[in-house]
This record gives C-alpha cells, structure tokens and sequence, in this order.
C-alpha cells in the first residue's frame, strides 16, 4: 500500500494578500462567536486574534477548494474552549471577578438576561451550534462542517440544546 504524499505549499507574499482578502469579510462573523461564546469582549479579541495567528500559520495546509468560513470559525471556537480550560479562566470568571475585563451589555429585559444565563450554562458543543445557527444565521450544512460532524448531528445537537433551554431554567455548568 502506498500513500500520496502530502503537498505543504510555503507561505510567501502572494499568500498573505490572498489570505488577507478571504479573511477579512469573515472577521465580524468569528468575533460574534467568540463573544457568544465568552462574554467579553476582550476576551473575544484575544481569541479571534489567536485564531487568524493560528489560521495563518496554517494556511499552507487549507485546501484552496474549500470554503473558508468554516475552517476559520472552528480554529475560532477551538480557541474559545481552549482559553475556557485555562485553569485561570475559572479563577477570574468564575467568583465574581469584575477586573477590568470590558464586559457585553446585558439587556434591560429580565428574559432576555436569563435566557443569555441559561444559554452560557450549555455544554459547550451544545452552546457552539445554537451561537452558529441563530448569532450567525448558519445553515446545518455550515454548522456540521464547522463543528466536524454531521448535518443530523447539528441538527439534533441544535434541538437538545433548544430543548434543555425550554426546559430548565437551570441548565447545568459547562465543563
């Protein structure tokens, strides 16, 4: 059995133009995730500022054929889980911190800051899907793709996740 090896193109100058041009309409999109999935909105710019580092740096692997929005906001959203592991994460956020993080706006409707409580208390690859479907008006084609599943397991993710919001006004933590 023999294998086709893997053809890396280097990074050269002609990249970073067209890695400039494909990224740039994308950037709104993967900073809407990053707060959804955070909730500060320097943390979101940290996280999308990782990401389009780890985007670049890996851009000789990205298949020119394929669609770039959703091998970005998967480098996105990776980052997001991964600063929400960081052991200081919980330390910071998790008692009460108010620091000088600049915070997003709650509404001034109960509902709707309980509904934003509930929906930061899904597991993460539930809060991910519901963020992409209806933050980011994605289809389930888009969601599968950026979350590396199925289209009926972003189907069914979106639907336990909407249903879990239905029904318990206390949605266990994530991780």
């Amino acid at each position: 059995m023999s294998f086709a090896p893997v053809v890396v193109r280097d990074v050269s100058a002609g990249d970073e133009e067209e890695f400039v041009l494909l990224l740039e309409p994308l950037l709104p999109a993967a900073h809407r995730l990053a707060l959804g999935l955070l909730r500060s909105r320097s943390d979101a710019e940290d996280a999308v500022q990782s990401a389009v580092l780890n985007a670049w740096r890996n851009f000789g692997h990205f298949r020119r054929d394929s669609d770039l929005k959703p091998w970005l906001l998967t480098i996105v959203a990776n980052e997001c889980r991964r600063q929400r592991r960081n052991r200081w994460w919980s330390v910071l956020k998790g008692e009460g911190f108010t620091g000088s993080a600049e915070k997003v706006p709650t509404a001034a409707d109960p509902a709707i800051t309980d509904l934003r409580r509930a929906l930061y208390r899904l597991p993460h690859d539930q809060r991910l899907v519901v963020i992409l479907r209806y933050y980011l008006d994605l289809s389930f084609e888009e969601i599968a793709q950026t979350a590396g599943i199925s289209i009926k397991a972003a189907k069914s993710r979106t639907y336990r996740a909407l249903e879990r919001l239905r029904l318990s006004p206390e949605v266990s933590p994530d991780e």
